[in-house]
Formats: C-alpha cells, structure tokens, sequence
C-alpha cells in the first residue's frame, strides 16, 4: 500500500510524475472535447489543464520538467520540419525567394524594434523580459528555447547566483 502513496505524493518518483502527466493531459483533452456554441479548445485546453493543476499544487521534480520541455521542443521542431520539409524546395520555383527575402526583412525589423523598446524602457524592462516578448510576438518556440538556454550560460559565465527566468 505504501506505493500507492508514494505514487500520489513523492513528487521525485518516476510514476508520480508519469501519474501527473497522464491525468493533466486526459483531463485536458476530455475538456477539450466540450462546445460552447459550437466552439472548442481542442488540444489547447491541455494548457489551462495543467495550469489548474499547478494551482492545486501538483508538483513534479524539477529537473524532469526541464528535460520534459526541451524534449516537447525538440519533437515540435522535428515534426514542423517533416511537414514544411518537402515543399520548402519546391517553394523557390514560384516565389519561394522573395517570400523568404520579405520574412528576413520582417524578422530584421521586429530585432530593430524589439533592441529599440530595450534601450526606451531600459529602467523598467529585463532583457530576458524584452527577449520573451520578442519570441513570443514572433511566436517562434525554438527561439525562445535557444534564448532561455543562452541566457542560463551567460548567467553562469557571469558567476550569477540567480536565474531572471526560473520560477
């Protein structure tokens, strides 16, 4: 009986975090499934599951959540690449240059934008703060991924005892 215990209260054991996940994801996709007014969340619903279950106080060991992340991460990546990566090719025949001219320049001007708000509201907002911003209005997750990762070594290079993102 002590392993059923164990398996809802050591948040350090691999089957009550395997447990944690399992209910935050079915529960998340059970409520994804509702309408309202012929409108659901879908999958996206998973999120506020697991937001809810953080507020009641599942936890899980640090550590795993890190590896859990960048995993999720890698497998986005990937999965982007098998779907975009056989047209990506096929694209340059027919304009496929200049729409990828025009997303650098767009990407160019919002690093403009972004590096000018940094220096205006330098004595308010982090550069961690105006990097998630960046990232997030371009909404590009690998680039928040490499830039979270970026901003761990210089702080550690740095000799910071103290991380701006982790909570």
């Amino acid at each position: 009986m002590d392993w059923l215990v164990s398996l809802w209260s050591d948040s350090n054991s691999v089957g009550h975090i395997l447990l944690v996940y399992a209910i935050v994801i079915t529960v998340g996709l059970l409520l994804g499934r509702i309408k309202i007014f012929g409108i659901s969340l879908g999958v996206t619903f998973v999120l506020f599951a697991g937001l809810a279950a953080g507020y009641f106080g599942f936890t899980v060991n640090t550590t795993v959540l890190h590896f859990l992340r960048d995993f999720g991460l890698i497998l986005f990546v990937f999965f982007i690449g098998l779907q975009v990566g056989p047209s990506f090719f096929s694209s340059f025949r027919s304009g496929g240059v200049q729409l990828n001219l025009l997303t650098l320049l767009a990407v160019f001007l919002s690093l403009a934008v972004t590096v000018g708000l940094y220096f205006a509201f330098s004595d308010t907002v982090s550069l961690p703060q105006m990097l998630g911003v960046y990232f997030g209005a371009v909404t590009n997750t690998p680039g928040l991924g490499a830039t979270q990762e970026a901003l761990r070594k210089l702080c550690k290079m740095l000799d910071s005892s103290q991380w701006p993102l982790e909570t």
